[in-house]
């Protein structure tokens, strides 16, 4: 699982909400400003990368290790149960075999079992996938929200109008970006979850 590959879609969920259309005044932003100073009488337009902030905000970081410690956990946990259903149909495969069965009473009995817990395990695993995709979501939120506010908070503070994320193949003037604020202010924003003790 790539580190950004997890959370990337709710970045750029976040990212399109502050993609707006400019004027043609936007175009006088080519001139090199700064891109910490809004400048009056024009669309003041910044970008930031997501990679970039994937790659460097805490967050991401603790998310992203909280994920890969559930699906190891996930693989773990399904193969165990697909272990005890396979070792249930060994059971009855080499009771079948060995001429084990004296009634067919007694063999429906062993399948109805093995049925049973074919469908527990099944059922067990949906669930765990279940419970890993909501906690996925739930994920998503949180950084959205902590996008979003961040974003909102900075955009207005510094007077700027638009803040956009950069994708493939664009061409942003390079005077514009403000990616490492972005990162230093989301990092100085989080809170570490309290160690337990």
């Amino acid at each position: 699982m790539k580190k950004t590959a997890l959370l990337a879609a709710a970045f750029l969920t976040v990212a399109a909400t502050f993609t707006a259309c400019s004027s043609n005044e936007g175009n006088n932003q080519n001139a090199a400003t700064p891109a910490n100073d809004a400048v009056e009488g024009v669309t003041n337009i910044r970008w930031y990368d997501l990679d970039s902030v994937s790659a460097n905000y805490k967050l991401v970081e603790l998310l992203n290790s909280e994920a890969e410690a559930t699906m190891t956990s996930y693989q773990s946990f399904a193969r165990q149960e697909s272990s005890k259903v396979a070792a249930a149909q060994k059971k009855i495969e080499d009771k079948v075999k060995n001429n084990g069965y004296l009634t067919e009473e007694s063999y429906n009995n062993d399948m109805r079992e093995y049925q049973a817990l074919a469908t527990k395990a099944q059922n067990a695993i949906a669930q765990r996938e279940q419970q890993i995709a909501e906690q996925a979501a739930f994920q998503q939120q949180q950084l959205q929200d902590s996008l979003t506010n961040f974003l909102n908070d900075y955009a207005k503070t510094k007077g700027f109008d638009v803040i956009i994320v950069k994708t493939p193949g664009t061409y942003l003037n390079p005077s514009l970006e403000i990616t490492a604020d972005v990162i230093e202010g989301l990092n100085a924003r989080y809170q570490a979850p309290a160690e337990a003790k």
